[in-house]
């Protein structure tokens, strides 16, 4: 969206409030509008040490700039994380 590409529901799958529900900051926030563009272009992102190695894991599959490479949606409920975080 940031570059002015066409985009679709698969826009939705960047769960960056994930990010910050866990970080307490969004992934991508720096100086300025466009040192966030360039950020958000770059999928330029820093862990805290407190994130853990699964949550890292899942955000950086739902993170990715190419749509088609994400994780996708349907698979989020079987990603490790999710199974011992979220409890039915």
């Amino acid at each position: 969206m940031v570059e002015g590409k066409a985009h679709n529901q698969t826009v939705d799958v960047w769960r960056v409030l994930m990010y910050e529900f866990l970080v307490g900051s969004p992934p991508f926030e720096a100086q300025g509008h466009q040192e966030t563009y360039k950020k958000i272009s770059r999928v330029d992102m820093q862990f805290p040490e407190h994130v853990s190695p699964l949550a890292r894991d899942l955000m950086t599959k739902l993170l990715v700039k190419e749509p088609s490479q994400r994780l996708a949606l349907g698979e989020v409920q079987n990603h490790p994380w999710i199974k011992a975080n979220c409890g039915e």
